[in-house]
């Protein structure tokens, strides 16, 4: 494999770019996240460029609980009194006594029982269902990981319906926490401009210290702040400037991919 943090793109994989939307695309959390889904993007391609499905499609699945582990610290980063509360169930499936309640790493959610991470999204009020599903894709990943003799993925036409499957999971957990990133942001937005001493960052401060991806920065670009101004006139300049910040960094990103 290339060294570490070279893209390799080989292939069209179907569904993989709308899934990588839904990923941090900077991060300052303690872990290195950004080069481990660089690996695992890597991983995929060249997986499915040789045919090899199955494999690819456990890269997806990597992706996809790194998704789940990124939401859940979101959840607790932005609801946080509703997350204390709701956390109380969590047990390390290792039996290590650990701390939910205060994670400085997306990562530390992966000591959860994978079954069970599911059951934080009640907060954002995900369906039942929904929230079964985050299971029944770690059971079927179990099922394949286990040496049968079988190919469960054995085709392109297979490992498509798979990653679908798993977009569209993504999909309905971020449309579940639509409300909640777009309260944080304008939360965010009026505690930079009372107390910050002008060196307030939208990349730093927002985007790559709450691990956001272009998905959830289109989210914050879409809300307005007249609702804010209301209560709040007098951070008008601030504001807006800081929106304006957010919009330039979008247009700038989406100029650098078409690149």
């Amino acid at each position: 494999m290339n060294s570490v943090g070279t893209d390799i793109d080989f292939v069209d994989v179907p569904h993989f770019e709308e899934i990588l939307e839904y990923l941090p695309i900077a991060s300052n959390d303690k872990e290195d996240v950004m080069t481990y889904i660089q690996n695992i993007k890597n991983l995929v391609n060249i997986n499915y460029r040789y045919e090899q499905y199955q494999f690819a499609y456990f890269g997806v699945h990597l992706l996809y609980m790194t998704y789940i582990y990124c939401s859940a610290w979101k959840i607790s980063s932005m609801c946080v009194k509703r997350y204390k509360d709701a956390i109380i169930f969590a047990r390390p499936y290792n039996g290590k006594e650990v701390e939910f309640r205060d994670s400085e790493s997306l990562f530390k959610f992966s000591l959860l029982s994978e079954k069970d991470i599911g059951k934080i999204f009640h907060i954002t009020g995900l369906d039942v269902g929904q929230i079964r599903q985050i299971a029944g894709f770690v059971g079927d990943r179990d099922d394949m990981a286990h040496a049968s003799g079988k190919i469960s993925i054995p085709n392109a036409e297979e490992f498509e319906t798979k990653a679908k499957t798993v977009l569209t999971s993504m999909s309905n957990i971020h449309n579940s926490m639509k409300g909640l990133v777009r309260k944080w942001f304008g939360e965010t937005l009026i505690k930079f401009s009372q107390d910050s001493d002008g060196n307030f960052d939208i990349y730093e401060n927002v985007i790559s210290d709450y691990s956001l991806s272009i998905k959830e920065i289109a989210e914050c670009d879409e809300m307005s702040v007249k609702g804010i101004l209301v209560e709040h006139p007098s951070l008008e300049s601030e504001l807006k400037s800081y929106k304006k910040d957010l919009r330039d960094f979008i247009e700038s990103y989406f100029d650098t991919e078409l690149l």
